[in-house]
């Protein structure tokens, strides 16, 4: 062996033989083997060598199917390379492999802005040999992203340098027919298809990669399963199968799992289920699942889902089993993308998967009444939500751990800058190069967060089940799930699970037309006939929780349209009482955010407070919000802050302390942009997102801080739940325009409560109480007037910092020079 004495260099080539000629052992010890070095590398020759080391490690890797791995080691790669600035053919070694590791993770966004950085560097460097096979890595990229117009543009880019490159030109054709196939245009995606699979019976094709031939049969058999030419398209997977195992005998173990899913798929639609079952218990033996039954690759969910399917009718109970593993493995999963916007496409790509378990448990509950499975149901009811919300949190406590880092900070900076700039440009081009820069700085960050470095948060549904009935002990939990044609309703309390159907479209029809009728900006209807509105609000109420619930807090988890839904404002019983006045009622985006909670803060918090005491840039003044703020200053220690002069960086350094944040500024959300807050310049949701969070509480008094657009499966995309992304255990938010005549005296009974019950949650609720008990006008008691504010997340225990300022020494030193007179004058 090589001693410390000898050439760092000659080690290193030593290794790299080693891995090269045991690849399944070494490429597994990496880790090992790179701590047997005894110094950094120093010289260009050792470095270079150091290079090829690791990704030789990231290429064996990337061959066995450990994608995660071999992510972690390319990324490695890349950073070094560019660091210590090595001469090297970064375009094929290092982007290639991994962008399309990206893409097999479905981070696609990271995989387009590497491979877009690539094909400049080669243009700029004239390597045309390159272009052809960098613009298909690029627009396979667009087509998992479902951006199939760009997939069509960046293959006609890459038949444009075939001729420099011939054996890609089947593969350009197939990424064509793909993307034909996947915007419904079978006919020329038959056309392309069959072009690429002639390509491949030529000269040109001889050194063509067989996964590319396999790509194209995986298609040629997708155009006959369309026709039900079912054992046809048997026959050209298993012919696929033939040629990628006479190819990679060894390796490539990810493309043969999915080929099996994909058979196994087939033969489920002949009704050959032994033999479905066989191909997906097959491919999964390509994966080195442990013992959780979890493995970070789709692939895995895929082949779980199709063990569900198979098994439904022959063993109901092993069906059961493999669905709850696929939608588990999917939110596992789903913790490697590091992109916002592949998250949620992630999300909405299994989104099928999530409904049909579901349903599938809710059946087998209605024929056995075991009420384990109504637990599993709920279990995966909250792991299918909030899935790109709680990814975001993942992130944000990493953010926590490197925030430190002045190379992180200046990256975070520039990226609320390009969001702000994205939000408020008005010309396409524009927003393309910003939306570009955004991309490339995204990369930068996610190359530095080595997130494959990190250890995923496995989900347990023990710990699950557990927390469910700790936290139903004193609350009751209501969850809302749409499938299919049915919404489920899952109502926990003191552990014990209570279920009902309800039908999908009448829930929503009713939903979106009493938020019409009695919640649409300036609507009268609640004054002109208040029986009605408790009419219609009891009726709803009882569809939607037919249970009793007592007075105990609520907890409700909502989904689809239920999200705009003020459940507070709805009416519980003839008296004419609301749930928010017999109920504490609070709201989370899935019930894992309990599961996810940051400690509790132990010490009393001061108060920052923003107001908007001036007209600035077209937007009225706010009176009430100096009132709110010298309200909160008379009674707890208190910063107050303008802000109309408060600056981008003035407010993220305020977000970062460990105050409770009170905004009473202007905040906009509609339709057309992003929702921002009024400071100095428009603070736009986008820029949030690049800010860690000290703060436990937020308390947003600024009109529509609740209100955004609804995404599926994640809830409304407000200003409210930007904070809650951020690590905020709890944010008090506004629904509608706040009643500037109702606002301050809410907010002092609200602060009021908090300080005497230090749950946000219960302060809330007493603060609705108190207004309508003190209400004795019915037109008043408009729950357009009172119930715009909710409570977002978990609650939690908050302790005010009492003001240092006593008002009794103050009356003291008014009153020593009226006895100083008077003592003087009996002197006298």
């Amino acid at each position: 062996m090589y001693q410390p004495k000898d050439q760092l260099h000659a080690y290193l080539e030593n290794l790299y033989d080693l891995t090269d000629e045991q690849p399944f052992y070494f490429s597994n010890k990496a880790d090992s083997l790179e701590q047997t070095l005894w110094r950094q590398p120093k010289s260009k020759q050792e470095q270079t060598a150091y290079l090829d080391f690791i990704l030789n490690i990231a290429y064996h890797l990337l061959q066995q199917g450990q994608i995660q791995a071999s992510t972690r080691w390319y990324e490695k790669g890349l950073n070094y390379q560019q660091q210590q600035n090595i001469l090297y053919e970064q375009e094929e070694y290092i982007v290639k492999p991994l962008g399309n590791n990206y893409v097999r993770l479905g981070d696609y966004d990271k995989a387009v802005a590497l491979q877009q950085a690539a094909i400049q560097k080669a243009i700029i460097a004239n390597k045309n040999e390159l272009l052809s096979s960098l613009y298909s890595n690029l627009a396979i990229s667009y087509y998992w992203l479902g951006n199939y117009t760009a997939t069509q543009e960046q293959s006609n880019n890459g038949l444009l340098f075939v001729p420099f490159q011939k054996t890609i030109t089947g593969l350009l054709y197939n990424v064509k027919a793909d993307a034909f196939y996947a915007a419904g245009n079978n006919d020329s995606a038959l056309f392309y298809n069959q072009k690429a699979i002639a390509f491949y019976r030529t000269a040109d094709a001889v050194d063509a990669d067989a996964s590319w031939i396999v790509s194209a049969l995986q298609l040629s058999a997708k155009l006959l399963a369309d026709q039900q030419q079912w054992k046809a398209a048997v026959l050209k997977l298993q012919n696929a199968e033939k040629i990628l195992e006479q190819a990679y005998p060894n390796s490539r173990q990810r493309d043969k799992a999915k080929l099996k899913a994909e058979k196994g798929n087939l033969f489920l639609e002949l009704k050959q289920t032994d033999s479905s079952i066989h191909n997906f218990q097959a491919g999964l033996k390509f994966f080195s699942i442990d013992d959780s039954g979890y493995f970070p690759d789709h692939t895995v969910t895929a082949l779980y889902a199709g063990l569900a399917r198979s098994l439904k009718q022959q063993n109901p109970n092993s069906s059961l089993y493999y669905f709850q593993l696929a939608v588990a493995n999917d939110y596992y999963c789903n913790q490697l993308i590091s992109s916002s916007a592949n998250s949620l496409q992630s999300s909405l790509n299994n989104d099928a998967l999530h409904e049909e378990a579901i349903a599938f448990f809710h059946e087998r509950y209605q024929q056995t009444k075991t009420q384990v499975l109504l637990e599993q149901q709920l279990w995966l009811m909250e792991l299918s939500k909030g899935r790109k919300l709680l990814n975001e949190q993942n992130r944000s406590r990493q953010w926590q751990q490197d925030s430190m880092q002045n190379n992180k900070q200046q990256l975070f900076a520039e990226l609320r800058n390009d969001y702000l700039l994205l939000a408020e440009a008005k010309d396409a081009a524009v927003k393309s190069q910003i939306s570009e820069r955004i991309r490339q700085q995204e990369l930068a960050l996610g190359l530095q967060e080595n997130r494959f470095a990190q250890l995923l948060e496995q989900p347990s549904f023990a710990t699950f089940r557990k927390k469910i009935k700790e936290v139903t002990v004193i609350n009751s939990f209501v969850s809302y799930a749409f499938s299919g044609g049915s919404c489920y309703v899952l109502f926990a309390l003191n552990g014990k699970i209570q279920t009902a159907t309800i039908p999908a479209a009448s829930v929503k029809q009713q939903v979106d037309s009493f938020m019409q009728h009695y919640f649409s900006a300036n609507s009268t209807a609640f004054a002109n006939d208040p029986a009605a509105y408790f009419t219609a609000s009891g009726k709803l109420l009882q569809q939607l929780l037919p249970f009793a619930i007592g007075n105990q807090p609520v907890i409700i988890s909502a989904d689809s349209a239920l999200h705009r839904l003020p459940f507070e404002a709805l009416s519980t019983n003839e008296k004419k009482q609301f749930l928010g006045e017999t109920n504490a009622v609070s709201y989370v985006y899935s019930f894992l955010q309990y599961m996810q909670a940051t400690a509790a803060v132990k010490q009393p918090l001061p108060v920052t407070v923003y107001t908007f005491a001036q007209p600035h840039a077209g937007f009225a003044a706010l009176p009430n919000s100096v009132s709110e703020a010298k309200q909160i200053k008379r009674k707890y220690t208190a910063t107050i802050a303008n802000a109309a002069t408060a600056t981008e960086t003035f407010f993220s350094n305020a977000i970062q302390s460990s105050s409770v944040l009170h905004l009473a500024s202007h905040a906009v959300a509609d339709s057309m942009q992003q929702p921002y807050l009024v400071l100095q310049k428009k603070f736009y949701l986008g820029q949030l997102q690049y800010i860690v969070t000290g703060s436990p509480l937020v308390v947003l008094t600024a009109c529509e801080t609740a209100a955004g657009s609804l995404q599926e499966g994640e809830g409304v995309v407000s200003i409210g739940r930007a904070f809650i992304s951020k690590g905020v255990n709890g944010v008090v938010a506004s629904r509608w325009k706040v009643d500037d005549a109702v606002a301050p005296a809410f907010i002092q009974s609200f602060y009021s409560s908090l300080q005497k019950q230090h749950s946000p949650v219960t302060a809330l609720h007493e603060a609705r109480k108190l207004y309508l008990q003190n209400t004795t006008n019915l037109a008043q008691k408009n729950p357009l007037l009172w119930s715009g504010f909710s409570y977002l997340g978990i609650d939690q225990q908050i302790q005010l910092q009492t003001s240092s300022f006593n008002w009794y020494w103050l009356l003291l030193l008014l009153l020593l020079p009226i006895g100083f007179y008077f003592f003087r004058k009996i002197r006298k």
